[in-house]
Formats: C-alpha cells, sequence, structure tokens
C-alpha cells in the first residue's frame, strides 16, 4: 500500500469523498455510498477508523444505531423484506432497552455528525433509559433535523450543533439555546399556542451569540435590538404561520437604538399583518441588506404605502437587489387615493435592482407609460420585473410604452405585466428596435383583437420570447381572448425564417 495511504488526513477527503451523494433522495445512491464505505472498513486496520467514521457520520433516523442491539437486529434487518429508512419496522409493544442494550445503542453515536429525524416517532421510547444516564448522545453532532414533534428531543441536543432545524416545545427550546451555544444555522417551528411565545421565543433567541441564519416565529423588539448587534448575522426569515401573536408596534419607543445589523443580507417575512414590519424597517439601516420579501395575508394600501416609504428611506436603498413582496388576495382592499403615489414609484430610488415582484392591490394604479418608463431608467442591472395587481382591471401600459420602458433594461428576461393588446399604437417594419434579452412574458388577463400585428411585433421586436402566460378570462362584453392564436401565429413566422 502506497505510503500516502497511511497519512490520516489523506484518507479522510478520500472518504469523505466516497461519502458525497449527489441525489440527496435517492435511496439507491445512498445505499450504494454506505455499502462501499462499509467494505472499506473491513479493508484494512488502517482504512478501519476513517471508514468507520464516515460510514456513520449522516444518520436519516437512528435506526442504523438501534440495529446494533442485538435483540432489534433481527426485527430491523431479518423481518422479510429489505430494510428502507423510509419504511422502518414498527415498535409498538416492544420493551425499552435496558442499561447494556443502551450501550451497544450509543456505541458508534459518538461517530455521528448530522441527523435527520425523518418520520413520526414509534421508537423514542426505546431511549427512556438514555435520558437517566446519558446527558450528551451525539457529542460530535454538528446538524441537526427533526421536523415533527420527537419525545426526549434534548438527548440530541450537543453543545457542537452547528446547524438545527426543529419541531419543538418551549422547554426543549430553552434547553437548546443554553446547551448549544455555538449554533449557527436556526430554524425553529414550535409546537403549542401558548400566550406568552412570544416573549418565550425572543428570551431563547437572545442566548444565541453567534447565529448566521434564523428562522423563527415572530420576535420582541428586545431580541430584534439583540439580532442588530449581531454581526455574523446574514438572513432572518420569520414566519407566522397564521398566528396573530405579533409584537405591538405600540410598544416601539421611538427613541429605540437598533445596532447596525451590519451584515444582514437577507430579511423575509410571512405575517399576517406589515403592522410589524413597518416600525422595524423604520428604526434599522439595513446598510448590508440584499433580499427583501414579505407575504401578507392582507394588506391595505396605506399600509402598503407606509412599509414601501420606509424601506426607501433606509440604507437598504442603495443595496437591494431582490424585492419581492406579496400582498394577499383580499377581496375588499381600500382604494389608494387619486392623488397617491403609483407604488412603482417608490421603488425608483433601488438603483441596484435585479428583481421586483409586487403582487400587491392596486400596485399598478395610475401606472401609466410615462412613470414606467421613468422607474425602470433607474434600473439597469434588472433582470426580473413582476407587476400583479388582480384588482386591476384595464391595462393601462401600450406596447410602445413597454418596449420604449425595456430600452432602460437591456437585460430582462422575465416580465408579468399588464399590457394594451386591443389598442396597438406600434408598426414593429417601421422599428428597428430589438430587445434580445426577454425571454419570459406573462401578458396575465391581457386580451387581443388583432392576432397578426401582436405576433409580428413579438416575432419582431421581442424576438428570444419562447414562453409565454396568460390567463383565461369569460367576459361577453370583452374583445376576443386569442393569446393561443398568437403562440401559433408566432411558432408559424420562427418556423417561416428557420434554414
Amino acid at each position: 500500500m502506497h505510503r500516502a495511504l497511511h497519512i490520516c488526513e489523506i484518507l479522510r477527503e478520500i472518504f469523505a469523498h466516497v461519502n458525497k451523494v449527489h441525489n440527496a433522495i435517492s435511496y439507491r445512491e445512498k445505499a450504494f455510498t454506505w455499502k462501499s464505505l462499509a467494505a472499506l472498513t473491513t479493508t484494512c486496520k488502517t482504512f478501519h477508523e476513517p471508514a468507520m467514521n464516515e460510514l456513520w457520520a449522516d444518520l436519516y433516523g437512528l435506526m442504523p444505531l438501534l440495529g446494533c442491539v442485538t435483540r432489534l437486529y433481527p426485527l430491523i434487518y431479518c423481518s422479510g423484506k429489505e430494510y428502507s429508512c423510509f419504511d422502518p419496522p414498527k415498535f409498538q409493544g416492544v420493551k425499552p432497552l435496558s442499561e447494556n442494550e443502551g450501550r451497544q445503542f450509543l456505541r458508534h453515536a459518538a461517530r455521528v455528525r448530522s441527523m435527520q429525524i425523518m418520520i413520526k416517532d414509534n421508537y423514542v421510547h426505546l431511549l427512556s433509559v438514555l435520558t437517566c444516564t446519558v446527558t450528551c448522545m451525539f457529542p460530535r453532532l454538528r446538524s441537526l433535523s427533526v421536523p415533527l414533534p420527537v419525545r426526549y428531543s434534548d438527548i440530541f441536543l450537543s453543545p457542537t450543533l452547528r446547524h438545527c432545524d426543529l419541531y419543538v416545545t418551549y422547554p426543549d427550546l430553552k434547553i437548546m439555546a443554553t446547551r448549544c451555544v455555538a449554533l449557527e444555522h436556526l430554524s425553529v417551528e414550535t409546537h403549542g399556542d401558548i400566550e406568552d411565545e412570544l416573549s418565550l421565543m425572543s428570551d431563547c433567541i437572545r442566548l444565541c451569540k453567534r447565529l448566521v441564519t434564523l428562522s423563527c416565529a415572530p420576535l420582541d423588539w428586545a431580541a430584534w435590538k439583540h439580532l442588530s448587534n449581531l454581526p455574523t448575522l446574514l438572513a432572518v426569515t420569520i414566519d407566522e404561520r397564521w398566528k396573530q401573536v405579533v409584537p405591538s408596534s405600540l410598544g416601539l419607543d421611538n427613541n429605540i437604538k437598533f445596532g447596525p445589523f451590519l451584515n444582514l443580507t437577507t430579511l423575509s417575512f410571512s405575517v399576517c399583518t406589515a403592522a410589524y414590519i413597518t416600525p422595524l424597517v423604520q428604526h434599522s439601516d439595513l446598510p448590508s441588506l440584499k433580499r427583501f420579501k414579505i407575504n401578507v395575508r392582507a394588506l391595505p394600501w396605506a399600509e402598503a404605502e407606509r412599509l414601501v416609504r420606509a424601506l426607501s428611506q433606509c440604507k437598504a436603498s442603495q443595496t437591494l437587489e431582490h424585492i419581492d413582496m406579496h400582498g394577499g388576495y383580499c377581496r375588499v382592499v381600500q382604494d389608494p387615493p387619486s392623488s397617491s403615489l403609483v407604488a412603482i414609484t417608490h421603488f425608483r430610488c433601488f438603483t441596484q435592482l435585479r428583481s421586483l415582484r409586487l403582487n400587491v392591490p392596486h400596485c399598478c394604479t395610475h401606472l401609466g407609460n410615462d412613470l414606467l418608463v421613468k422607474a425602470m431608467s433607474n434600473w439597469p442591472h434588472l433582470r426580473s420585473l413582476q407587476l400583479e395587481d388582480l384588482h386591476q382591471t384595464q391595462a393601462t401600459i401600450t406596447f410602445r410604452g413597454l418596449l420604449t420602458a425595456l430600452r432602460q433594461c437591456p437585460h430582462l428576461h422575465k416580465l408579468a405585466l399588464l399590457v394594451d393588446a386591443v389598442n396597438v399604437d406600434i408598426d414593429p417594419t417601421a422599428e428597428s428596435f430589438r430587445h434580445t434579452s426577454l425571454q419570459e412574458w406573462d401578458v396575465q388577463s391581457a386580451q387581443v383583437m388583432d392576432v397578426e400585428a401582436v405576433a409580428r411585433i413579438i416575432f419582431s421586436m421581442l424576438p428570444c420570447v419562447h414562453m409565454l402566460y396568460y390567463r383565461q378570462m369569460s367576459m361577453s362584453n370583452s374583445p376576443p381572448y386569442a393569446w393561443r392564436d398568437v403562440e401559433r401565429r408566432l411558432d408559424h413566422l420562427k418556423s417561416s425564417v428557420v434554414p
């Protein structure tokens, strides 16, 4: 054997490469990897330890460890069917492990670095003896995913944990925050609906000092102040899950001093009301923010305008590259006053935009050709523009206005915009402009009167559009809805020029 293979660092690199799975959902590929590593463990004494470490490094459930228990081995591997982590044996009525069997179970636990509990527990009761004798079951564990409630979940928590994705009760949260002081990536879905859950969650988050990414339920302002001073924090996702448990904006003192959120690049909210988000943005600088996303169940116009104005007035206006605002599908939404600025005009200061998606009631009200051109002239790097207003009943942008605006964004490849395709105001034969980047266009509910004219405009001036999306409508007093015919005509025109 070559001398290089006696060097532990080289062996670890080789076996780590063997342990790579390209298709994470392919059980066959995982099984082949496990068999390869198992063969390496029996090759020679030099290979045994590093190969065993890789063989046990990533666990999908606890079944492989339970298979190390002599009493359970026949139940798992000799039940007349091939073992699969997706279809494990049943353990109802099986007695918990004894102390000696607990030691058999833990034989390789110290090698485990990543674990995913994939099913609802029907075997965790077997581990009851370990809750009394073992403080930390997996002392080298770095990544843990428990997407469903599991009893004794605290015995999985290790001081070495860096990445944690849990569905837990609040007592477990407190244990996690005090024991796992090195946590960097935390995603928590809580179990239960209690009155003081906001403060309990926030208390736990304030114990985490090294967070890089965080996904959780809403937090109180003290927790946000703690997060604002973490130089390691890069991304925060707040998901309310239809619960009305949010901090009151009245509790936010106008003189409160948030930290700089120095390196925060991503901020995402899925909440019931923007009233929780707006005060946070108003009191924050967000100098590194690149992605901002909100999904609000119901977003009145006045609330949306306050949020957008606050966002445009913080330092994020110089760094934001991706904005996604979804205002829900509430049928009763207050109309904006006629003197109100069009929503899109508030985004003109975001000169670094790569993508902008607005699905907010009345976001396109009063939007015309001139305003669209002025707005897009500020976004030279824009790749995607989606303006979706379900309350818009009439197209206010013409083909001429659209094509003039497209001159300002030469890299745009995705567009969702309602355009007046009934009153065609441009002759493609008299124009030399061609936008060669646009590939996808969602015309929404636009109607067509002259199929030939619309098809020739797209063919001549938007030659790279290969995907047209549209919504079927049935309107008895409207021009015929004929985008299918436009597509057929486009296909014919393209085929006629192919040599």
